[in-house]
C-alpha cells in the first residue's frame, strides 16, 4: 500500500485483460501484475486501487497510528476473479516485515477491505 500522487518511476505494459495500459511503481509490481495477466482465474485487475478517505473513519484504529487515517492511500492490487469474488494484494518488502510502520499500513489496509465485505485479501512477500 502507498501515498497517491508520490513522484516515482512508473512501469507500464499492456494489459489484455483490462484492455488497457497499467502503470505501477515498482519492477515487483509489475513483474506481479504480468503475473495476474497469465492467471486463468482472474478476469481483471486494477493496480493502484485509491482507498475512499470518507470511508476511513469506519475502520477500526485500534493500534493504527492517526496520522495514517489522513492521507490518501492506494491498494497495489484490486482484482476481480473469474468466479466473481473480489480480491485485494498488497505487495510487501519482506525485510519491511520488522517495521511497525509497515504492518500498521497493511492492517489498515486489511481493515479496511474487510469493512468494505472483501476477505480475499493478503499480503504478497517481495524479495
Amino acid at each position: 500500500m502507498t501515498k497517491t500522487g508520490l513522484k516515482t518511476r512508473n512501469f507500464q505494459w499492456w494489459s489484455g485483460k483490462n484492455g488497457a495500459l497499467i502503470r505501477v511503481h515498482s519492477k515487483a509490481a509489475r513483474d506481479y501484475g504480468k503475473w495476474l495477466e497469465v492467471q486463468p482465474e482472474v478476469e481483471a485487475f486494477e493496480a493502484g486501487k485509491a482507498l475512499e478517505l470518507e470511508r476511513l473513519p469506519h475502520v477500526n484504529p485500534t493500534g493504527i497510528r492517526k496520522l495514517y487515517f489522513q492521507p490518501q492511500w492506494c491498494s497495489d492490487f484490486y482484482i476481480k476473479f473469474a468466479d466473481g469474488h473480489i480480491g485485494v494484494r498488497e505487495l510487501a518488502a519482506s525485510t519491511a516485515l520488522d517495521k511497525q510502520a509497515e504492518i500498521e499500513k497493511l492492517e489498515l489496509s486489511r481493515r479496511y477491505w474487510a469493512a468494505m465485505d472483501i476477505i480475499d485479501w493478503k499480503v504478497v512477500l517481495i524479495p
